[in-house]
């Protein structure tokens, strides 16, 4: 059982990879930008989701200098590319909120999620990666439910 444990858990990383090995912000959640011990991640895969039609929900926040944010942004506006859908919102020409959906033909969707505030010479950034069959309009109604 303890090997079992140790296996799931040095697997969990490659496995992490690859759901956004093809997307530019997967980059940012291996720690290439940000270095890991820098940011703060949580990853569920459960049926904690069931109610939100997810199979995966994986987010990391961290601060950042300007270098920091350019790199992210840049990213995120690159993946932006090739989105089926995105809703961006820049403030004096920074990047500050950005929702990409990728839909797919066998309704594994996936969504970026981009959110920047800038804080006294710095900004608190936040990036989360979700797939499963949920459809934008559902999560969106799902939260603004939640949130009233």
């Amino acid at each position: 059982m303890k090997r079992i444990l140790i296996l799931i858990v040095l697997l969990l990383p490659a496995w992490t990879v690859s759901a956004q090995g093809d997307l530019q912000v997967g980059a940012v959640f291996d720690g290439k930008v940000v270095p890991q011990k820098a940011m703060k991640e949580t990853f569920i895969r459960s049926s904690q989701l069931d109610p939100y039609n997810l199979e995966q929900y994986h987010s990391v926040s961290f601060t950042g200098d300007d270098q920091v944010l350019a790199e992210v942004s840049r990213r995120v506006l690159s993946d932006a590319g090739k989105a089926t859908d995105q809703e961006i919102h820049m403030d004096s020409g920074k990047l500050v909120y950005a929702i990409l959906t990728f839909e797919s033909a066998n309704h594994d969707n996936r969504f970026v999620c981009y959110q920047c505030v800038s804080k006294a010479g710095s900004y608190a950034i936040t990036l989360v990666y979700m797939h499963g069959p949920a459809k934008l309009d559902d999560l969106k109604k799902f939260f603004r439910t939640k949130t009233k």
